[in-house]
């Protein structure tokens, strides 16, 4: 599970990541392991270690943050939800792009809209 006011994975007493389960959004991630390597992006150290999560479900574990939410339903499917830090705050809510860009397209002159975050100063 993900935590979007936090912005992190949920995780319990343990401190391991709690399972989403079906029906419920999750934070896809992928396990790293000498034969599914994560090399990191090119010159940014510090951004690589930004995508790994550590001691996910078990000591000494370490899974890549893809960033996309995502929901598998009763069939196996996985659904896209959103994007982690696509989410942004708006009169104390919290509100998705993906919601803002449905919204849109709900008008029937729109056939595509795309909508991102910005950093409105003071």
């Amino acid at each position: 599970r993900y935590d979007v006011v936090a912005g992190a994975p949920e995780r319990d007493e343990a401190g391991r990541c709690i399972r989403a389960r079906t029906g419920e959004t999750g934070l896809l991630i992928a396990p790293v392991t000498p034969r599914t390597p994560f090399l990191g992006y090119a010159g940014s150290r510090e951004l690589s270690e930004q995508k790994l999560l550590r001691g996910v479900f078990a000591e000494g574990d370490e899974f890549f943050n893809t960033g996309d939410l995502v929901e598998q339903d009763g069939e196996q499917f996985v659904w896209f939800r959103d994007r982690t830090g696509d989410t942004f705050r708006w009169k104390g809510e919290n509100v998705a792009t993906t919601e803002v860009a449905e919204a849109l397209l709900a008008h029937e002159s729109l056939q595509e809209a795309t909508v991102y975050g910005v950093t409105v100063p003071g």
